[in-house]
């Protein structure tokens, strides 16, 4: 019975062990929610509401598709790729929830420090990421997805924060890490049945493959995610976004099909309206009017679609725009001027009607069309701005050119209007360039390179662009420049570089006035005086910038000076420095001598400056000094027998004689008796002033 009763006790005591230790975790979780964690997700939620309030157009509109163009925009090798720019919340709608993201990250931080084994660490690391990357702080929030994954790695939030981590990557350049994310989130994804984040992801991955140029790589993940998927809605989606990238790389065929095959699945009511709207868009682009206008009066005649008439007004007027009835479309184009008034939809219509006139070569009508293009943000507002300000500078390049040249031969301008012409041929060859006219940019690097004067240095900018230009298609054209530019300003920034990519030695040009200047010295030490004074002369005529030219021509001047003894020649060499280099301190040096002499071989009178002037020579009054200032009639000689140099020779003699050298200064000047006549006064009664007087 004890061993029963012992037993019972035991199990009582495990048991409520246990009751206890669950009530603490229960406890743990019940103070975490209530204390910080419900706190933090509510300013999460405030924030994004606040986000989406400011975003223009909140409700749901169909999505407009432009057909990439043969121009693109230049991205910059640094910053977020351009299909990452609508993750980041720029500083207006960042501003009024900054207080709120930053209380995420304290209660946050609270919770991870108080309650760390509690059931919302998942959840609190995630709002910790999001709220870091809603303040464009990629590289903490990247830190917080990745412990999220680390600790929860089949966690319910594992596919957002995979996908959060694969938004900061990207955002961040680092594309291969970015794509490797991008992939774990498929299949977290795909396990966990998350379709919105296969969407997602799958829509990354695409728009990497467009930004590497990887075509078939951005159909891919659509076309394996569509044969694995059960869920006919999500296939509808996948499949208007696969047709939307097929539209884009301008293979309208297979396009039409696909926006046709989305209908088999079941899209919703706008994925329909995408549908419908695209297709027509696609047979338009096929030149297949008939099939496309049956679409549209289908879809004008369907009431559900009146808030989208814009959409199919921009489709008609596409078509007449590739109809090339222009009449139709200049009478539809201001009817959408009132009623549809910067409307993206009709917006994306006047940038591809700005690019048919460009590719015409109506430079002045695309240009109005792109100015229109640039009043909203669209797919298309960064080619239509870059174009918009490439035909002005065109233009603007273009008039100077011709009021430089209009009934004037070249020849007669000036070097400095010549050097002025070059320069803007220049820039308008390399406006061309950036327009992909090739032929047009080579013809204005031509006419830079044949206006510029030979010896301005701006002329080595414009043979080393040309040079560049056509260093593909004529390399020994190209190479000839190069040697050209070396030759005639090796000093230049263009000089070493063409240097560099002629591959010859560093030391080529660059010790070149050095070793002149040595060759002119050695020579004059070896009184070549001829040789040197060539030497010298090359220093200054084929390189006038260097430090080392008034330094030549000062040694010219010397070498007809001390060594030749032609005066005249000197004179002039030291005149010419004055004149070409006159802060140089050789110019400083010889300065006064050239002008004195100048002015002496003129026969004017001497300036007050070169004069001699007379200065009065101070004379010292000796007599005045034989006459002491002291009285020496009591100055006693010294004793017989005391010599001077003995005392010097040995100071013990004066300690050890009794001679007295001065005996009356060394005497006291006071009397000892009539020190007691003194009084002493007493310092204690000093008289002070204040302000009733004078008191002790």
């Amino acid at each position: 019975m004890n061993i029963k009763g012992a037993n019972r006790v035991k199990l009582i005591i495990l048991l409520s062990l246990i009751t206890i230790l669950s009530s603490c975790q229960h406890w743990d979780n019940f103070t975490t929610l209530f204390n910080t964690y419900y706190n933090s997700n509510r300013l999460i939620k405030e924030a994004e509401s606040e986000f989406e309030y400011q975003e223009e157009g909140r409700r749901i509109k169909p999505r407009i598709f432009i057909p990439d163009q043969n121009i693109f925009v230049k991205e910059l090798q640094a910053g977020p790729p351009p299909f990452c720019k609508d993750f980041i919340i720029d500083q207006k709608k960042l501003q009024p929830v900054k207080i709120k993201l930053d209380s995420v990250i304290i209660k946050g931080s609270k919770i991870l420090a108080r309650h760390p084994k509690s059931n919302y660490i998942e959840g609190t690391l995630y709002l910790m990421a999001k709220s870091f990357f809603y303040q464009n702080q990629w590289l903490p929030s990247q830190i917080k997805c990745s412990e999220l994954v680390d600790k929860f790695p089949f966690g319910d939030l594992a596919p957002d924060a995979l996908l959060l981590l694969s938004k900061n990557l990207l955002i961040q350049r680092k594309f291969l890490a970015g794509r490797t994310m991008l992939s774990r989130t498929v299949d977290i994804a795909w396990m966990k049945k998350r379709y919105d984040i296969l969407s997602e992801a799958f829509r990354l991955e695409a728009e990497l493959s467009l930004f590497e140029f990887d075509l078939n790589g951005a159909l891919r993940p659509y076309k394996q995610a569509i044969a694995q998927c059960d869920d006919n809605s999500i296939k509808a989606i996948w499949q208007i976004d696969m047709a939307a990238l097929l539209y884009r790389m301008h293979k309208f065929e297979d396009a039409a099909i696909q926006f046709a095959k989305a209908r088999e699945f079941s899209p919703d009511y706008m994925g329909e309206f995408e549908s419908y709207l695209y297709e027509a868009n696609s047979l338009i682009r096929q030149k297949k009017f008939s099939q496309a206008d049956k679409i549209l009066e289908k879809l004008d005649r369907n009431r559900n679609y009146d808030e989208w008439k814009p959409y199919i007004f921009a489709a008609k007027m596409t078509k007449y725009r590739i109809k090339g009835d222009d009449s139709s479309f200049t009478l539809a184009e201001n009817y959408a001027d009132t009623a549809y008034a910067n409307h993206p939809a009709i917006i994306a219509v006047y940038f591809e009607k700005g690019m048919d006139l460009y590719y015409n070569h109506r430079y002045h009508e695309a240009r109005a069309y792109f100015a229109r293009a640039r009043n909203i943000r669209t797919q298309a507002y960064e080619t239509a701005e870059k174009m918009y300000f490439l035909l002005n500078s065109w233009d603007e390049k273009k008039s100077i050119i011709t009021s430089l040249t209009e009934n004037r031969d070249i020849k007669e301008l000036s070097d400095t209007n010549r050097a002025f012409l070059g320069l803007t041929y220049f820039e308008l060859a390399r406006v061309q360039e950036q327009l992909f006219n090739p032929d047009s940019a080579l013809l204005y690097y031509q006419k830079a390179v044949e206006v510029a004067p030979e010896k301005d240095p701006q002329t080595a900018r414009l043979l080393y662009a040309y040079a560049i230009f056509i260093r593909d298609t004529d390399r020994i054209k190209s190479d000839s420049l190069l040697n050209s530019i070396i030759d005639r300003f090796p000093l230049s920034e263009y000089g070493q570089d063409a240097i560099i990519k002629l591959r010859y030695t560093k030391d080529y040009i660059i010790d070149t006035v050095k070793e002149l200047y040595a060759s002119g010295s050695k020579l004059r030490q070896n009184k070549e005086y001829n040789f040197a004074i060539q030497q010298f002369i090359k220093v200054y005529n084929n390189y006038p910038e260097s430090d080392l030219a008034p330094k030549a021509l000062y040694a010219i001047g010397w070498i007809f000076e001390k060594d030749l003894h032609l005066f005249d020649s000197a004179l002039f060499y030291y005149k010419v420095l004055i004149n070409k280099y006159p802060n140089s301190v050789y110019a400083k040096d010889v300065k006064l001598s050239v002008t004195y002499l100048t002015a002496l071989r003129s026969g004017e009178p001497l300036p007050d400056s070169l004069k001699t002037k007379e200065v009065e020579v101070y004379v010292p009054n000796i007599e005045k000094f034989k006459q002491l200032p002291y009285d020496t009639t009591n100055v006693t000689k010294p004793k017989d027998g005391f010599n001077i140099l003995d005392i010097i020779k040995d100071p013990g003699k004066l300690i050890n004689s009794d001679i007295d050298l001065n005996p009356k200064i060394n005497a006291p000047s006071l009397d000892p008796i009539k020190l007691l006549d003194l009084k002493v006064s007493d310092s204690t009664k000093v008289q002070v002033q204040d302000s009733t007087g004078i008191h002790p």
